[in-house]
C-alpha cells in the first residue's frame, strides 16, 4: 500500500491556516489498493474544495480517479456536515472531514482519499441608509435597515442627547447631530454582521449640499476645473502602467461619466514576466474645485468645507469580472487641507486622509451613500496621533478624493488560460457630493 500527497498537498499541510482546514491537501492523500491482489493501482485526485458556508445550498465535492471510476464521497464528521448524492451539506460549524472513494473492479484495486475543511456560519452585511435631515419638530418614524441573511436589524444611539431609539422607533430630541448604530448578532446559520453607523443633523433646516464635481470636461478635469489623476501598475510592467493597451481613462462626449481601466496581461510579448505571480495597484483621484494643486508647504485653505453635512454620495459602478471576485471592495480616500512634515522622513511634505471601505452592490452603477462618520483618520503617515475623524474634517477642507480597489483584480481572467487578461475598472456617473 502506498501513499500519495501532491506538492501543493504537502503546502496545505505546512501551512493549514492559509487553506482553511485542518489537515487537508490541495490534492489530497490518495492510498491504493495491493498489487498482490493482481489488481491494478489507481489513486483519487480530490482537490481541496475550500471552506463551506451554513445557510448556502448543497454543493457538489469533485474528485476523479486514474482508472476513470465513478468516485463515492462519505462524512466521517456527520454532525459538521453529511454528503447527499455527492454534495456536501453543512450542518454546523467545525471541521469536516469527507472521504473520497473508489471501490474498484476487476481490473483496479480500491482506493480512496481524504480532504478535511472548514464550515463556517454564513458572512451577513447590513444596509443602512442615512435618513438624511429630519426637522425637530418630526414625529417619531420607523428605520428601515435590513440585513443580507433576512434576520431582525437592531438599533442604538450614539447621540442620545439629540435622538432616541425605542425598537425601530427614531425620536428626535434635540437639534444637533444624530448618532445610530445597525447591528445584527447573527444565529445559528449566520455570522454577526460589522455594525453600520449613519448620521445626520437634527434642525429647522437642512445644511447646504456641497458638490464636490457636477460632472467631467475631459478625462483629466471635472467641470469644476478640478484635475484628475489615475495610477496603476504591477509586478508584469515594472510597477508603473505606461501601455495604452492596459491602462487609460475616458469621460463621455456630455460630461456625465468617467471612467478608468488597468487591464493585467499576462501573455503580452511587450511585457515579458515569468514571476510566477501577479500583484498590482490601480486607482484614480479627484481635486476638489478651486484647489487647483494641494500645497506642499502648509495646510490648504480651499477645498469642500464640511460643516453638518453627514454623507458622501456618488454614483459608480466596476466591471463584472472583477465583481464577481471576492476582492471586489472599494477604497475611498478623503485627503484634508491639514498639512504636516513627517520628521521621521526628512520631513517629506504630507497631509492627513480619512477612508473608508465599502461592498459594492452589483457591477452595474449603482448610488452609493457612504457616512463621513464611518471614516477613519489617518495621520500616523504624517507622524501626528490621536486623530478625530470628525474634528478634522469640521477643520479642515476636503481637497482631494480618491477612489481605488482595496485589491486589484487578479484572481479572475477574462479571455481564455492560454492569454488572460485580468480587467479592473472604475465607472463615475453624475455628481459627487456632501450632503
Amino acid at each position: 500500500m502506498r501513499s500519495h500527497v501532491s506538492v501543493a498537498g504537502l503546502a496545505c499541510v505546512t501551512l493549514l491556516s492559509a487553506c482553511g482546514g485542518g489537515g487537508g491537501s490541495a490534492g489530497g492523500s490518495s492510498t491504493a489498493g495491493s498489487s498482490a491482489t493482481g489488481s491494478k493501482f489507481q489513486s483519487i485526485d480530490f482537490g481541496y474544495p475550500g471552506a463551506r458556508y451554513l445557510a448556502t445550498p448543497p454543493a457538489p465535492l469533485a474528485a476523479t480517479s486514474t482508472s476513470g471510476l465513478a468516485i463515492t464521497f462519505n462524512s466521517n464528521t456527520p454532525d459538521i456536515c453529511t454528503v447527499d448524492n455527492g454534495n456536501l451539506v453543512p450542518v454546523k460549524p467545525g471541521e469536516c472531514s469527507i472521504t473520497a472513494s473508489q471501490a474498484g473492479d476487476a481490473t483496479y484495486a480500491p482506493a480512496n482519499s481524504q480532504q478535511l475543511f472548514k464550515v463556517l456560519k454564513k458572512v451577513q452585511a447590513i444596509t443602512f441608509e442615512s435618513p438624511g435631515f429630519q426637522a425637530i419638530t418630526a414625529q417619531p418614524a420607523p428605520l428601515a435597515a435590513t440585513a443580507s441573511s433576512g434576520l431582525a436589524v437592531s438599533y442604538a444611539s450614539t447621540t442620545p442627547a439629540v435622538c432616541t431609539v425605542s425598537g425601530n422607533i427614531l425620536t428626535l430630541v434635540s437639534k444637533g447631530q444624530c448618532g445610530l448604530t445597525a447591528s445584527q448578532d447573527g444565529d445559528n446559520n449566520y455570522a454577526p454582521a460589522t455594525p453600520q453607523m449613519v448620521a445626520f443633523t437634527v434642525g429647522d433646516a437642512p445644511p447646504p449640499v456641497l458638490t464636490f464635481l457636477s460632472g467631467y470636461a475631459s478625462a483629466s478635469a471635472t467641470l469644476e476645473g478640478g484635475k484628475i489623476s489615475t495610477w496603476a501598475g504591477s509586478n508584469i510592467d515594472g510597477w508603473w502602467c505606461s501601455d495604452a493597451n492596459w491602462c487609460g481613462a475616458t469621460a463621455s462626449a456630455d460630461g456625465s461619466t468617467f471612467s478608468f481601466h488597468y487591464l493585467i496581461q499576462t501573455k503580452d510579448p511587450n511585457h515579458v514576466n515569468n514571476d510566477g505571480w501577479i500583484g498590482g495597484y490601480a486607482g484614480l483621484g479627484i481635486v476638489a474645485p478651486g484647489v487647483g494643486s494641494v500645497s506642499t508647504t502648509g495646510n490648504t485653505t480651499a477645498g469642500i468645507q464640511v460643516d453638518k453635512q453627514t454623507t458622501l454620495k456618488f454614483n459608480l459602478g466596476q466591471n463584472a469580472e472583477w465583481f464577481s471576485t471576492a476582492s471586489k471592495d472599494v477604497k475611498v480616500t478623503l485627503t484634508l487641507g491639514h498639512f504636516a512634515n513627517k520628521v521621521s522622513d526628512n520631513n517629506k511634505p504630507c497631509n492627513v486622509t480619512l477612508n473608508t471601505v465599502f461592498t459594492p452592490k452589483s457591477a452595474a452603477v449603482q448610488k452609493y451613500e457612504l457616512q463621513l462618520a464611518n471614516f477613519t483618520a489617518i495621520g500616523e503617515t504624517c507622524g501626528l496621533t490621536g486623530l478625530n475623524a470628525a474634528t478634522e474634517l469640521s477643520s479642515y477642507p476636503i481637497v482631494t478624493i480618491s477612489i481605488e480597489p482595496a485589491n486589484v483584480n487578479t484572481s479572475v481572467q477574462s479571455t481564455t488560460a492560454t492569454s488572460p487578461t485580468y480587467p479592473t475598472e472604475i465607472t463615475l456617473n453624475g455628481a459627487i457630493t456632501v450632503q
